[in-house]
């Protein structure tokens, strides 16, 4: 009895919660290290799952766009095509830069050097966009998107020449794996090894002084001028990169290893409405709560597509079976959306955000905090008590 009371005052602390959570973490990395040995999964099961790591990656760094520095933007997906288009059309085409006199053509250009060349045009076009919009407040900056995505994914629509229209653009692929089995677990591994690099990388900006300047600025964008904060040159700092993690993910995700081609309907606003919507319910302000949010429901969403549903009591159907299969089609984005509203309406922080907040300790670091409020501001009334 005193070793349980022992393990749960330790637990109760915050110390033993984050270890807890240390050790869950491991488990759950472990499990994902070891899913595609499973030889009982098929390549359809590993194809959602590198889904879901493409769309954790988006969904954790427009939670650092939006949830942790406050600029609501629509055009995560138009980044991301970028990245692949760009890395496309370079690997097929190449680049001339005549006044310059340098010239890439395909033979020169590697699979990685195509991403890499998507990635840092995602990030020069969201520079252009930051500089000329993040000046600027309120909404401009979610109108302007939704109009720029909508405008890219015309043009990649209309251009059909150059990126193949409705039939998509093929991008060089980034493995050359005969043997199927081999390949998906090749490209499962490049997916995972990608989100963890990208959720590390923002981890470290987001506890570093800048993510302290973003959230300062989230907060009260002038009394963080007062206080010193460049606001627009750290607004501009986390747009383009967040816009070069989405370009490099959609280039690496469509270079033959989540897809095979991009296509215009990706570019959807739909598309990016979903991103919102994974990040939203698994806890905008978290950027491993948005990442397992988009991965969950990404995984729930394809899960759902057929639901065996047995009957009771013995009872059959026409043709002699005990269970009914429910094609659900669209209606589980209808069940998605009410998961949506249910999140927005009683777990504004996200249906994650309860359970990290109690591994991390945060709720006891809140309620010390109040304990201690509320003495201080009795003990600030005393004088006037005593004047009475």
């Amino acid at each position: 009895m005193g070793l349980f009371t022992r393990f749960e005052r330790t637990i109760d602390d915050g110390i033993g919660r984050r270890r807890l959570g240390y050790a869950l973490l491991g488990l759950v990395i472990v499990f994902f290290l070891w899913f595609p040995n499973d030889t009982s999964q098929s390549n359809y099961a590993k194809t959602v799952f590198i889904s879901g790591f493409f769309y954790a990656i988006m969904s954790s760094s427009w939670a650092l766009l939006a949830g942790i520095a406050g600029q609501f933007s629509f055009g995560h997906m138009a980044f991301m095509g970028i990245g692949a288009y760009v890395a496309g059309l370079i690997a097929r085409d190449g680049l001339m830069f005549a006044t310059l006199g340098i010239a890439i053509t395909p033979d020169s250009i590697s699979s990685i050097g195509a991403i890499l060349v998507g990635t840092v045009a995602a990030g020069l076009v969201g520079l252009v966009i930051g500089w000329l919009l993040l000046r600027l407040r309120a909404a401009y900056l979610a109108l302007f998107t939704i109009a720029f995505s909508e405008l890219f994914r015309i043009a990649m629509l209309t251009e059909y020449d150059y990126t193949g229209g409705s039939n998509g653009l093929s991008l060089r692929p980034l493995l050359q794996v005969a043997d199927v089995d081999t390949a998906r677990q090749i490209e499962y591994y490049l997916m995972f090894g990608l989100l963890i690099a990208c959720l590390l990388v923002m981890y470290r900006v987001v506890q570093s002084p800048i993510g302290m300047f973003l959230r300062a600025m989230r907060e009260d964008e002038d009394a963080a001028s007062a206080l010193g904060v460049n606001v627009v040159r750290y607004k501009i700092l986390v747009f383009v990169f967040t816009s070069m993690i989405v370009g490099l993910a959609g280039a690496i995700f469509y270079s033959d290893v989540g897809s095979e081609r991009i296509i215009p309907e990706q570019l959807e606003v739909l598309q990016m409405s979903l991103i919102i919507a994974y990040a939203v319910i698994g806890g905008m302000e978290s950027l491993f709560g948005a990442a397992a949010g988009a991965f969950i429901s990404r995984y729930l969403l394809e899960a759902m597509r057929e639901v065996v549903i047995t009957l009771p009591f013995g009872l059959t159907m026409a043709d002699g079976s005990d269970a009914f299969v429910w094609e659900t089609g669209a209606w589980r984005f209808a069940l998605f959306g009410l998961v949506m509203v249910f999140t927005l309406r009683y777990m504004r922080n996200g249906l994650l955000y309860p359970i990290f907040n109690w591994f991390s300790g945060r709720d006891l670091i809140m309620k010390e905090t109040v304990a201690k409020r509320k003495p201080d501001e009795h003990d600030m009334a005393l004088p006037e008590d005593r004047d009475e």
